[in-house]
């Protein structure tokens, strides 16, 4: 039997990097871990953990700036510096590296090396900056960058992506955001409340399109409300500009043009797999990322994948999710298959927007009209009220014998909101049930409380009227 340096060893060291060399060395088993750059991954210093800490810096300047219905008068000018605003975003990022610091993984036993050039040599065989490595199994977690459409003028210009804007030393004036998903909508939304003039363009009829529209739309309003220009149904074909930025579009047959300051870029994502020499290792990719089975095993038997370069989700949890699964079977004779029946995600907007399963229009499509939809508006619960945080609908969609099928909501602290209802589809728990359970008032989760409320009494007046039929047939 062939003798190799490692059990383990994973390429790319982001969430999902991160979490399979913590497990494999947990289990007691021999492991490394490499990158091509510093551990941490896009969530660490490009995704996550900068864009949210810039939204929360927003949140706050939104607040500072509207202390009048608090019954608060802030005295003297109240200013946004959109520098120190930026210096605090990194400084955020660099207390959270600590915490993925290279010594701590070596503290662990792990062989732990970053911004090092790797490469297969053969399926059991990497090349390390020039040094060879062998192991048992391989887990290819190399993550996703910013897809750069192939716009004209876009190599010319000087755009913006997730990977350059927290780097800023200052933010410009005024902004053009291209695309509408969720990482344009919560910049979009961030940078409007910094005082940057934002315009955020679609080329969709709607933001986030893989949103319930009705929740989408109620969130597109709050954005306009408070002054974002949404552009929708335009397709841009063009960039110029040399100081300002002018981006051409058409919309609704006509071409038009809107300039700014700077253009950041937030189309989609593409996988990470170039400079691998995957071919070398047998192991199959494309466009969309390296292909993998149920198990999230590749073409190569000994090797796995997870995170944004498998997909179909790019998000650190299900990242993290396929970690478990990868590393667990890859190191462990029972093997367990990957499975995105229950998945939930939270566009970290203000107010946030949380989902778990089917969107209205997938149910109605999946189950046709045979379907029970809750609504519960934020401004129907007394903890909304007190926190003037009126904005917003949770939305329970489920089959006719009250399975839940999906949860949307929109409001203030939508994602915490989530996890109660989601708990309950992920475990067959019918939205009735939730009756039965105390919920402590006044919080959010009155929400909650009340659409459990409605499926149990809708629940009753259905089984008083099969009872009544019966009743009724038996006197015939």
């Amino acid at each position: 039997m062939a003798r190799y340096d490692f059990d383990l060893i994973v390429i790319g060291c982001g969430g999902a990097g991160i979490t399979a060399a913590t497990l494999a060395s947990g289990l007691g088993k021999k492991t490394a871990m490499v990158d091509k750059k510093r551990f941490g991954g896009e969530c660490t210093w490009t995704g996550c953990v900068p864009s949210k800490a810039l939204i929360q810096s927003a949140r706050m300047a939104y607040r500072a700036g509207n202390t009048g219905i608090y019954g608060l008068e802030l005295k003297g000018k109240f200013t946004v510096k959109r520098g120190r605003v930026m210096e605090s975003v990194r400084g955020v990022v660099d207390a959270v590296y600590k915490g993925e610091e290279r010594k701590r993984f070596e503290s662990l036993g792990i062989t732990a090396i970053e911004n090092a050039d790797v490469r297969f040599e053969d399926p059991h065989t990497l090349r390390v900056s020039g040094e060879k490595m062998t192991s048992s199994k391989f887990l290819i977690s190399t993550g996703s960058g910013p897809l750069i459409p192939p716009i004209k003028g876009m190599d010319k210009a000087r755009v913006l992506t997730n990977e350059t804007l927290f780097s800023l030393k200052k933010l410009a004036r005024s902004m053009i955001i291209l695309g509408a998903g969720p990482i344009g909508v919560e910049m979009a939304m961030a940078l409007n409340r910094l005082g940057v003039k934002v315009t955020l363009v679609e080329m969709g009829p709607e933001i986030l399109p893989r949103e319930d529209r009705e929740i989408a739309g109620m969130l597109a309003e709050v954005m306009k409300r408070e002054g974002v220009n949404i552009l929708t149904g335009a397709r841009a074909v063009q960039v110029s500009g040399a100081g300002k930025v002018a981006l051409s579009y058409e919309s609704d047959g006509a071409l038009r043009k809107t300039a700014a300051d700077s253009l950041l870029v937030a189309v989609g994502r593409r996988p990470h797999t170039g400079g691998l020499n995957l071919e070398a290792a047998g192991v199959l990719h494309d466009s969309r990322g390296v292909a993998v089975n149920r198990y999230l095993q590749t073409s190569a038997q000994n090797i796995y994948a997870a995170g944004d370069v498998v997909g179909p989700y790019q998000f650190s949890h299900i990242a993290n999710y396929q970690a478990i699964v990868a590393t667990s079977n890859a190191l462990l004779p029972l093997k367990r298959r990957v499975s995105y029946e229950h998945v939930a995600w939270c566009i970290f907007t203000d107010p946030e927007l949380a989902r778990s399963g089917m969107t209205e229009q997938e149910a109605v499509d999946r189950f046709g009209g045979a379907l029970r939809v809750y609504r519960v508006p934020y401004g129907s619960i007394d903890r909304a009220a007190t926190d003037r945080a009126h904005a917003g609908l949770a939305k329970f969609i489920c089959s006719a014998d009250g399975t839940i099928l999906g949860v949307h909501i929109l409001g203030e602290r939508a994602g915490e909101l989530l996890h109660e209802p989601h708990a309950a589809k992920s475990m067959g728990i019918k939205l009735h049930k939730l009756n039965s359970v105390i919920h402590v008032y006044p919080t959010y989760n009155d929400i909650i409380r009340i659409a459990a409320r409605q499926a149990y009494i809708d629940k009753i007046r259905r089984t008083l009227i099969v009872r009544l039929v019966k009743l009724l047939r038996r006197g015939k």
